[in-house]
């Protein structure tokens, strides 16, 4: 008993290495910011920026589609070039980006605006990934990559409850602050970076390979059909963020009898339970094989949580308010096992050398995922009822399983140094 919670508390306390601690300090100090921006960004664009409800939208989904492809981009700069230096760079396009949303009053620079920070924000995902893949000790890949997870989790509740402050005072000033602070943590989070050692390119660059020596294709993500597959099934299965994020809200005011701020509740005990277990729930993860069994038993678990949504319409106040918590628990659970189960196998199934070009490919998936989530969430769960939750959950977990598969498939093609050697010496 005690030798387990010896290991929870180690768990829990995070990475004993400096630099990964660093890259940790750095990224709950940028989650921070996302938070505020994610809860109250559109609010501002029109309560302050004297947006329309329908330019901020068209203009934060054009202007974001100009990030697809840049994360592949820039992350291959960051393989060949040194992640340290790419992912600064990043973070400060960024934070350029957001100040000038204080600029915007119109449709067409608030698309400006939003191309840059996609393309930032594209990058940054990119070049911390490539970060990462250096960073993490042989075999303990997985335990850095969940502690991160809960890491961002944290940043982006207090983002949360910032925001929530920003949107009780309702006022030009609290919303230009809200800008300034969001600004202020892409810097900071960038200068915490710069005392990390500037670490080698993991690829070495075109101009520098050695004469006579056999050329390597430049885009091996591009190539990998495994690697897409996976990016395929898990930017499906990432359609459970935006259930939490869009549907639920939307139906807890048109649906049930729960009192309206239910919708923000929801939000924020989310936010709060996946930070706090994260990394206990997900301690198990030890190679890409337990990874995938976590990433395949979220989805039945996700089924679970939003039948108990569905059924929440209808019944008196109380009773929907505890179906709502009852499901958001179950739905905060299985979003750790998912999150945390792709998140290691988009890291596993990727060329060591080349981490930064495959998370940009995954991020590739994923942001087309985005971009689609909020048509088809609301069209499934609100205008479908509950059939459209089943149905939804259902695909969601078809995904999950189909993620298993392809890591198995993929297992058995590269097996563990341990086990190829073994085999040989058996012949």
């Amino acid at each position: 008993m005690s030798t387990s919670m010896a290991k929870l508390r180690a768990a829990v306390s995070g990475p004993e290495d400096p630099h990964q601690r660093l890259l940790a300090m750095s990224t709950i100090v940028n989650t921070i910011g996302m938070g505020m921006f994610l809860s109250a960004g559109t609010i501002f664009l029109i309560r302050s920026a004297g947006l329309s409800p329908t330019s901020a939208g068209v203009g934060l989904t054009v202007g974001s589609l100009a990030g697809f492809g840049a994360g592949v981009l820039i992350g291959d700069l960051a393989d060949r070039k040194g992640s340290k230096k790419v992912l600064i760079a990043s973070m400060l396009f960024e934070a350029a980006a957001s100040v000038s949303l204080l600029l915007v009053h119109s449709l067409w620079p608030l698309l400006v605006v939003a191309a840059a920070a996609a393309v930032g924000r594209a990058g940054t995902v990119s070049a911390r990934g490539a970060m990462i893949g250096v960073l993490a000790e042989e075999g303990k890949g997985a335990q850095l990559r969940t502690y991160l997870r809960a890491v961002t989790n944290v940043g982006i509740a207090v983002g949360t409850l910032g925001a929530a402050a920003v949107l009780a005072i309702d006022t030009r000033a609290a919303y230009v602050t809200m800008i300034l602070i969001d600004t202020g943590t892409f810097l900071l989070a960038a200068a915490i970076l710069t005392r990390l050692p500037d670490f080698a390119p993991t690829r070495v660059a075109d101009d520098k390979e050695e004469p006579g020596a056999e050329k390597q294709p430049r885009w091996l993500a591009l190539r990998d059909r495994t690697y897409l597959s996976l990016t395929a099934a898990s930017s499906v299965a990432s359609l459970q963020y935006f259930v939490l994020v869009q549907a639920v809200p939307v139906w807890i005011v048109l649906r049930t009898n729960a009192p309206r701020w239910m919708a923000a509740i929801v939000l924020f005990l989310g936010a709060i339970i996946v930070a706090a277990t994260q990394v206990p729930a997900t301690r198990s993860i030890t190679d890409p094989r337990s990874a995938a069994r976590l990433l395949a038993l979220s989805g039945p678990l996700f089924l679970v949580a939003w039948i108990l949504v569905a059924v929440s319409a209808g019944p008196a106040a109380w009773i929907a308010v505890v179906l709502l918590l009852i499901g958001i628990v179950v739905h905060s659970l299985a979003e750790v096992w998912q999150a945390a189960g792709n998140f290691e196998l988009s890291f596993a199934l990727a060329k060591p050398e080349a981490q930064g070009q495959y998370q940009g490919v995954m991020g590739l998936g994923h942001g087309l995922s985005e971009a689609v989530a909020p048509i088809v969430v609301i069209a499934m769960c609100i205008n479908w009822g509950k059939p459209g939750w089943i149905v939804l959950a259902l695909i969601v977990t078809v995904a999950g399983f189909i993620c298993a598969l392809i890591e198995r498939s993929w297992s058995r093609a590269n097996p563990p140094k341990a086990k190829a050697e073994e085999a040989l010496a058996s012949e």
